[in-house]
């Protein structure tokens, strides 16, 4: 089975935290996103990958642009289906 996240852990975080410490002092919007294991121990269902996903568009850019890398983060966050929807109904019977 794909796991990752002993590598992100130890190799890929320390050097993501630099990188997010100068976009910060920088002013650099990004998205990032690590697929680290194809199943969570913690999944609330079978399949339930676990990522790894960083965002930061806290700055004065362009609106369209910081629109941009928001639908790309949302994107990441909820996958090709968008953000989940629910519907919940009662029926009553006369």
């Amino acid at each position: 089975m794909y796991d990752k996240e002993s590598v992100y852990d130890e190799r890929i975080s320390p050097l993501m935290a630099q990188i997010i410490e100068i976009c910060k002092e920088e002013g650099i919007p990004f998205a990032s996103q690590f697929y680290l294991k194809q199943e969570r121990e913690d999944a609330d269902s079978a399949n339930e990958a676990m990522w790894c996903t960083t965002v930061l568009n806290i700055f004065d850019i362009h609106p369209e642009h910081k629109e941009q890398l928001s639908y790309v983060a949302e994107a990441m966050r909820w996958g090709k289906n968008g953000r989940p929807f629910i519907m919940a109904a009662t029926i009553f019977k006369s």
